[in-house]
C-alpha cells in the first residue's frame, strides 16, 4: 500500500518537476548560427562531437557504435566523446572510433558538465525521448555550440531536431542523426571490440567445451520478459536432443543458484555455466556460438554484431511496435512471439510460445 501511494505521488509530481526544470535549463547562451547551414550542421567547422548515452542501456550502446564509426570514417579528424555509465561503457571501451569516454553519475551533473564545457565540444547529440531535469542540466552545462535532440523543435536548448519513426527500425533514427551531420547512406552494422586479455580468457573457457556452442540467455531486464524455470528446462532439453550441441548458459551472478539448480535437473555433461567477468566476456563467448536463444534485446544486438544465428523471443506488440523498432535487423535472426495478451493492469507472459518455433 505504501509503495502504491508513493507511486501515485511520484506520478503527480513528475510533470511539475519537469516543468520547473525546463524553465531553469531550457536556454542557451548563444545560437552559434555559423555552425548551421540550412537544416544541417556545417561540418566544415566541426572539430568535436559529444554523444550523450547516459541511460546505461547496453543494447542501445551496441547500436550506437554505427554512429561513431560512420562519423569517424567521414570525418577522421573529428574528436568523438561519449557520456556513458555502467556496463554500457565496456561496449565502447576498446572502440577505436571513440576518443573519450565520460563516466556519468546521477547527481554529479555539475562536475561532469563543467569538465566537458572546458573541452569546448562543437556538437552535442542527445537521444532522450523525455528529458529529466538532471539531463536538461547536463546538456545546458556542457556548453555545446550546436545541440541536437529527438523531437526538440520547440526547445530553446536545442538548435536542431531529428525524428524517430515508430514503424521502422531504430537504425532509421540514427540515419536521421547522421543526415544532420551530412552523412548519407551509412553502413548500419554494429561493432564490439575486445582486447587480448578478454579474448584469451574466453578462448580458455571455450576450449573446455566440447561440441557446438548453443547459448541460452533466459533472462531479460524485466521478470516479465524472462523465461520461467519450466520454459528454460523445455528449451534446454530441445537443445540437448542434438548430441553435437553443448548448452551454455549466460546470466548475471544473481541467477547463479537458479541456473545451477536447472543444470542439476538436466543431468548432462554437455551443459555449462562459465564464469564471465563482464559484458565483453559475454560478447566474446557469443562470437564462438553456433546459435543463441534469448528474450533479451541486449543479447540480440550483441549477437547481430557478431553475425550469429539466433531465435529472439518477444512479447506481442501492444501499439508500441517494440519488435520492429528494437528488432534484430538481421536475416540470421528468427523472431518468435509469445501468444499471451496482457490483461488490463498486468504484463503479458513471454513464456507462451511453442519451442518448436525455435530454429535450433
Amino acid at each position: 500500500m505504501i509503495r502504491k501511494i508513493n507511486r501515485v505521488i511520484q506520478d503527480f509530481l513528475r510533470p511539475i518537476r519537469l516543468e520547473i526544470g525546463k524553465k531553469m535549463w531550457d536556454k542557451k547562451e548563444s545560437k552559434n548560427l555559423e555552425f548551421i547551414h540550412g537544416d544541417r550542421v556545417d561540418m566544415r567547422k566541426v572539430k568535436s562531437i559529444l554523444f550523450l548515452r547516459y541511460d546505461g542501456k547496453i543494447g542501445d550502446m551496441v547500436i550506437n557504435t554505427l554512429l561513431f564509426r560512420e562519423v569517424k570514417r567521414n570525418y577522421p579528424d573529428i574528436k568523438i566523446g561519449v557520456v556513458a555509465r555502467g556496463a554500457a561503457k565496456d561496449i565502447i571501451k576498446f572502440n577505436s572510433y571513440v576518443d573519450e569516454i565520460y563516466d556519468y553519475e546521477k547527481g554529479a551533473e555539475s562536475v561532469l558538465g563543467e569538465r566537458i564545457r572546458k573541452e569546448k565540444y562543437d556538437v552535442v547529440v542527445d537521444f532522450s525521448e523525455m528529458l529529466r531535469v538532471n539531463q536538461m542540466k547536463l546538456i545546458n552545462l556542457c556548453g555545446g555550440k550546436v545541440n541536437i535532440g529527438l523531437d526538440k523543435d520547440s526547445w530553446k536548448l536545442f538548435d536542431l531536431s531529428y525524428k524517430k519513426s515508430y514503424d521502422k527500425h531504430i537504425t532509421d533514427m540514427y540515419k536521421n542523426i547522421l543526415r544532420l551531420l551530412n552523412i548519407e547512406n551509412p553502413d548500419c552494422k554494429y561493432e564490439i571490440y575486445s582486447d587480448d586479455v578478454v579474448k584469451n580468457r574466453v578462448t580458455d573457457i571455450v576450449q573446455k567445451i566440447a561440441g557446438d556452442i548453443v547459448i541460452l540467455n533466459p533472462y531479460a531486464a524485466s521478470k516479465h520478459r524472462s523465461f520461467n524455470r519450466e520454459k528454460i528446462l523445455e528449451i534446454s532439453r530441445k537443445i540437448l536432443k542434438k548430441e553435437s550441441n553443448a548448452l551454455v548458459f549466460i546470466g548475471e551472478p544473481s541467477k547463479k543458484v537458479e541456473i545451477l539448480g536447472i543444470m542439476d535437473e538436466l543431468k548432462s555433461s554437455r551443459v555449462f555455466y562459465p564464469e564471465l567477468k563482464g559484458i565483453l566476456d559475454v560478447a566474446e563467448i557469443i562470437s564462438h556460438a553456433k546459435y543463441i536463444v534469448t528474450p533479451d534485446t541486449s543479447i540480440v544486438h550483441i549477437g547481430v554484431s557478431k553475425n550469429i544465428p539466433m531465435s529472439a523471443v518477444y512479447r506481442l506488440d501492444t501499439g508500441d511496435n517494440n519488435s520492429v523498432v528494437w528488432g534484430p535487423n538481421s536475416k540470421l535472426v528468427k523472431q518468435i512471439f509469445s501468444e499471451d495478451v496482457a490483461k488490463t493492469g498486468e504484463e503479458a507472459d513471454i513464456n507462451k510460445f511453442d519451442i518448436k518455433e525455435l530454429g535450433i
